[in-house]
Formats: C-alpha cells, structure tokens, sequence
C-alpha cells in the first residue's frame, strides 16, 4: 500500500538519485571517451525530468509537457543547423550521436520546466 509518506520519500530518492547520476555523467563524458559513456548522464537526465513533484498539479504535467515539445523542436533546429554549418566548415560540433541528441532535449526540457515552473509565474 501507498501511504503519502512513502510516496514523498520515493519522490525525495528520485530525485537525489537522479542529481547523483547526472553529476556522475557529466564527469563520465568528460573524462571517457568510450561510445557508452553518454549512457549515465542520459539515464540521470531523464529520471530527473520524470520524477514526480511534490505537488503534481494540472500546471505542472501541462508544463512538463509543452517543455518537452518545445526542448525536442529547439533540439532539432540545432542538429540541423550544426550539421549544415559543419558541413560548410562554419561550426566545429556535429551531433551524431542519438545519446547527445537525446541528452540535449532533457537538457532544454528540464531547463524550460524549472524556469517556467519556479522563476516565471
């Protein structure tokens, strides 16, 4: 059975959790250079954006969402930006990866959320 106590203390673990794994991933990334290396930070990334809130309201799943769109549009206009000025010479990153792709969405939703959700009321 789910008490409110249990809930809470599973939103508290996820959320921990989640921080702990994107810190790791970060690191990771940035000293492994192996193909599976983007691995945590993604994991972290993504448990972080679906844990629950506190308080999972209307607004909160409506922002999340909207977020998420937005983070996956955002995300796209860059890798075909950077693919075509990479291609021209102009820009010094290409996103090849399916991993960094997938990183920078959470990474733009999450950013988006939070923004929205405690800076801009």
């Amino acid at each position: 059975m789910v008490t409110k106590k249990s809930y809470t203390q599973l939103f508290t673990f996820q959320k921990y959790l989640s921080m702990v794994m994107s810190v790791l991933g970060v690191l990771v990334l940035l000293f492994d250079h192996k193909p599976g290396a983007s691995v945590p930070l993604m994991i972290g990334l993504f448990m972080l954006f679906t844990a629950p809130e506190k308080v999972e309201d209307e607004r909160s799943v409506s922002l999340k969402t909207s977020s998420l769109y937005l983070a996956f549009f955002l995300a796209y206009v860059f890798k075909l930006l950077s693919s075509n000025l990479y291609a021209h010479g102009l820009f010094p990153l290409q996103l090849t990866e399916i991993n960094h792709f997938i990183i920078l969405v959470f990474l733009i939703a999450l950013i988006n959320y939070y923004f929205r959700m405690y800076l801009y009321k």
